[in-house]
């Protein structure tokens, strides 16, 4: 007797031979049809000061630069499960793994944009239900440190490439008072070799962003550039900056806002500048 649940073929040479039917339809399932369902999702960023929109038009605290490129983005989900987005190419903004998010419109205070933005990314992801999000501020070590002028989109903005250090700037920062102002770039350092041949860096500063409670059908990912620059003097009267260099004590402020060491073994705790928008 065929146990339940079994499947039988009436005859031997059926049993030898399955129906062309039944072959079709158990590669259909391991290839496709099976598979989990993959869904559209669009994630969008929002630049905030105090958790108010900020812009390059504002009359008191303004935008002045504000680019970085996102990398490794994934989704969690209720088991503690990482789901990888899958960025869609579109031969400007992203590619596949890299995006570029530009609110330097060359207007107003942001005088060094190409006059082009971008406030988002879009891909697809397995249909489930997700608790979380993760994903990395920086471009992948191999895309860092290949040549820039063979790059595609979004990795062929000269504006976005340290020349002098071998790679790209992971973000470009920037905001200003009436009388007073900051700018960060951001990017690995003490890189040793040169551009294709770059064998590693004593400082990678890629920064890490997980979000707890986010969900990718309705939350936005805030940018509180107060809480980047929260430790800096805006009200001295004296611009200053921060170019990721080792000597430059006015990047310590900022590193530790994006949870990453300078000139110490200690690591911060986690970043703060990224955050879930509801």
């Amino acid at each position: 007797m065929t146990p339940p649940g079994f499947f039988t073929m009436r005859s031997e040479g059926l049993a030898r031979h399955p129906p062309s039917h039944f072959l079709l339809a158990i590669f259909l399932c391991f290839s496709s049809a099976c598979s989990p369902e993959r869904i559209p999702v669009h994630l969008e960023f929002v630049p905030t000061w105090e958790g108010l929109p900020l812009h390059c038009s504002a009359a008191d605290t303004r935008l002045t630069d504000l680019r970085f490129f996102v990398s490794e983005v994934s989704f969690i989900d209720s088991m503690g499960l990482q789901h990888d987005f899958a960025m869609t190419a579109d031969g400007r903004w992203q590619q596949e793994g890299v995006a570029l998010i530009d609110f330097d419109n060359g207007e107003m205070a942001c005088l060094n944009g190409s006059g082009d933005t971008n406030s988002s990314i879009s891909g697809t992801v397995e249909s489930t239900d997700y608790v979380g999000l993760r994903f990395t501020i920086g471009v992948p070590f191999d895309l860092n440190h290949a040549n820039p002028l063979t790059a595609k989109p979004p990795l062929n903005d000269p504006a976005m490439h340290w020349h002098w250090r071998s790679g790209y700037k992971f973000l470009r920062a920037g905001v200003a008072t009436p009388t007073d102002g900051f700018w960060i770039h951001l990017g690995s350092t003490g890189c040793e070799g040169t551009v294709q041949n770059i064998t590693g860096c004593r400082s990678p500063n890629r920064v890490a962003v997980e979000l707890a409670d986010f969900a990718p059908s309705s939350d936005r990912i805030e940018i509180e550039l107060s809480a980047l620059f929260q430790n800096v003097d805006l009200g001295d009267g004296v611009p200053s900056d921060c170019s990721s260099g080792p000597a430059e004590s006015s990047c310590a402020e900022p590193f530790e806002a994006l949870g990453l060491k300078f000139n110490s073994d200690e690591r911060p705790q986690s970043q703060i500048v990224f955050r879930v928008l509801h």
